[in-house]
């Protein structure tokens, strides 16, 4: 006869040998939670619950509390604001592994941007309160945090002094050069989105990438650009070589340096 005691056990046993492959999934996927201990994530796992997003779909706006914390598995999510004159301004991409909803920490009781979903999306999320309790016992994901919160509020200020000092095709230029990897330049973006993170239009986005290209410094490929000539790309960032989205790229022979 099976004693009381070993029927108990059984389903725990259950349960930690479920939550070993889970651990190892969530190291893999985030370097955020990989500073975690085993035992940390042990106890973080039960607290996790999955959500699925659509295209477009609301994972929390400007003005509402932070409830809760967000590991994307799946899909990208924007972080944006609203200009006044109602024009979206993208400030990050968030895509798989990534987190969002952390700024929390430096959010003075209300979120100052919107997430919403680019694709279906898919995440493992976990309240404010249970979250920011993991906080103060680790301080190895603390100090993690901070410094994924810096690296985006760097990107932010850069985004920002971008569109105040940079004419829009160095705003382009400098966006396709911090995306390269590999001399390949990975957008993962419509047009349109791109030119929602330089403040620009669709249209001006679509004509200065066919300048770019009938310059030589670019050319087309899926899912992005391959970097023909980073240098002039560089100049083109700089400002040292203005690029018109209204005139022909052949108006300009003179300024591109052989």
């Amino acid at each position: 006869m099976t004693s009381p005691t070993a029927v108990r056990e059984a389903p725990a046993r259950g349960r930690v040998a479920l939550q070993r492959p889970i651990a190892w999934y969530l190291r893999q996927l985030s370097k955020v939670l990989n500073v975690l201990t085993d035992d940390e994530l042990e106890k973080l796992i039960p607290l996790l619950t999955e959500r699925s997003f659509r295209p477009r779909q609301m994972l929390f706006r400007a003005g509402d509390p932070p409830e809760r914390v967000y590991l994307l598995l799946k899909g990208r999510v924007k972080i944006y604001q609203v200009a006044e004159n109602g024009k979206e301004i993208i400030l990050d991409v968030v895509s798989k592994g990534g987190v969002v909803g952390d700024m929390a920490i430096v959010e003075d009781g209300e979120r100052t941007a919107c997430a919403a979903a680019i694709d279906d999306t898919v995440a493992v999320t976990i309240s404010w309160e249970d979250f920011s309790h993991l906080l103060q016992q680790s301080p190895k994901l603390g100090f993690a945090m901070m410094e994924l919160m810096a690296r985006r509020l760097a990107g932010m200020q850069r985004t920002f002094m971008n569109i105040v000092s940079k004419p829009v095709s160095a705003r382009l230029a400098d966006t396709l050069l911090n995306r390269q990897e590999d001399g390949v330049a990975y957008l993962g973006l419509t047009h349109q989105e791109l030119a929602q993170t330089i403040g620009t239009s669709r249209e001006t986005v679509t004509a200065l990438l066919s300048r770019f290209v009938m310059l030589g410094a670019i050319a087309p490929m899926p899912d992005g650009y391959r970097i023909l000539d980073e240098d002039l790309l560089d100049d083109i960032a700089n400002g040292d070589l203005p690029v018109s989205p209204r005139h022909p790229v052949s108006s300009q022979p003179s300024t591109i340096t052989p």
